[in-house]
């Protein structure tokens, strides 16, 4: 994706086009906006008569997952009566079982590059757009509105600080500061790959590469940065959960994190601030597993995920920004600030390439095992 394509094709709240009172009007009619964990609509259990009662989605943990249930899962559920089933999974677990063709999950809830590498391996099935009964799929952006795949959200990997170490404003506002161990010391946490991806963005920008020139990646160069601040890492972690708890217990007091799991530890009161200079936007998608066990289910939990309500809902929860653009009319400001796609926050962003992580992850992770064990 082209961070300029993205902005002319409104990605930003303020690109909410003049309609949406009159589609708003029509939603309410359709369904009711969600309150506190339900769905009041019309619609009763009995209306989705499916095989079963279950779907299978791939879950996390942590306060993202909270978000989920809270406003999707919980609500869907008393809606149409099917359970929603969590199975904890990472990305190399889900590649592994599509290999092994034993599929046990129906959704997955998951980051742009596994999902593209998911549905370039053929492993998903398309998204039933046309059987929509709650979302109208003319308001997802376009551009994450793909055949098997579809933005759930927009979320960001920022730099997170701990105020109690750096006070006064006295913090790095730079991945080159961040990187200046001498200057700012204390224990850092970066992601591994694992994650289906690692910070070889930011390295690049540390060592001066300008955000616009940051893909195609120097892969050479970006490791020779890393090498640099790899004394300094604590721990290369591998899940949102434990991101924050290395963060929560000062084993790191900086920390490239995706910056809702951040921002929910920030609310409950923990001695953090993020640094929205700089930042990584990234995107999560659904989509359906082929030989998934109920992709009936499947599909009708991903429509009514999508939905402007839901979507806004979710921002209450987690501060993670909606790719349904009619789903802004129903952001409260004060969840706004905390939106990646804010313009004030966007404008000084750049957005993860996902198709060059999908070209070259296989070459990235021949260097990576040797160097995160010391061999290379």
């Amino acid at each position: 994706m082209n961070k300029g394509n993205e902005k002319q094709q409104g990605f930003m709240p303020s690109s909410v086009d003049e309609g949406v009172n009159a589609d708003r009007r029509r939603l309410i009619k359709q369904t009711s906006i969600i309150g506190a964990g339900a769905l009041l609509g019309a619609l009763s259990p009995a209306v989705f008569a499916a095989p079963s009662k279950e779907v299978i989605v791939r879950g996390i943990g942590g306060s993202y997952q909270e978000a989920l249930e809270n406003a999707v899962y919980k609500p869907f559920t008393e809606l149409t009566g099917i359970k929603v089933i969590i199975q904890p999974s990472t990305a190399a677990q889900i590649m592994a079982m599509i290999k092994a063709g034993r599929v046990t999950l129906d959704v997955l809830d998951i980051g742009d590059v596994t999902q593209t590498n998911l549905n370039a391996a053929g492993a998903l099935m398309p998204i039933n757009y046309a059987g929509m009964k709650f979302t109208n799929p003319d308001d997802i952006f376009p551009e994450v509105r793909r055949p098997n795949i579809v933005g759930n959200l927009f979320f960001s990997t920022v730099m997170v600080y701990n105020t109690d170490v750096f006070r006064d404003g006295n913090h790095p506002r730079t991945w080159a500061e961040f990187w200046d161990a001498e200057r700012f010391p204390g224990p850092r946490t970066l992601t591994d790959l694992r994650t289906s991806s690692t910070e070889l963005e930011f390295a690049l920008l540390a060592d001066g590469v300008d955000m616009k020139d940051i893909y195609p990646i120097d892969i050479k160069h970006a490791f020779a940065s890393l090498s640099r601040i790899k004394p300094h890492v604590v721990k290369w972690w591998d899940t949102g959960a434990l991101s924050v708890q290395l963060m929560e217990r000062k084993e790191a007091v900086l920390g490239a994190l995706w910056n809702g799991r951040a921002q929910a530890l920030i609310d409950q009161g923990a001695p953090l601030a993020i640094e929205w200079n700089q930042i990584k936007q990234q995107l999560q998608y659904w989509s359906v597993l082929k030989g998934s066990p109920n992709p009936e289910n499947a599909q009708l939990l991903i429509d009514f995920a999508l939905q402007p309500e839901v979507q806004a809902k979710i921002t209450q929860f987690i501060a993670y920004g909606p790719t349904n653009k009619k789903a802004f009319q129903f952001v409260r400001p004060e969840d706004l600030v905390k939106l990646p796609s804010n313009p004030e926050y966007y404008s000084r962003s750049f957005v993860q390439n996902a198709q060059w992580w999908t070209d070259n992850i296989e070459e990235v992770g021949k260097i990576w095992q040797p160097w995160i064990l010391g061999q290379g």
